[in-house]
């Protein structure tokens, strides 16, 4: 038998965690990414693109 059965390396601890937690942490921040990308105003319709290219309306 093996002498350690039961170890786990630590490349695959690692890549458990990277795989699992950390789209947990990041999945929320999208979401909040998403809610502040509707909530600008589209520069188009306001009429900001204009003036934010530095052209005369």
């Amino acid at each position: 038998m093996a002498n350690r059965a039961y170890s786990t390396p630590i490349s695959t601890w690692a890549f458990h965690i990277v795989c699992t937690r950390l789209p947990a942490f990041m999945a929320p921040a999208l979401v909040v990414l998403a809610l502040l990308g509707l909530a600008t105003p589209d520069p188009v319709i306001s009429g900001r693109a204009a003036h934010a290219q530095g052209v005369a309306q």
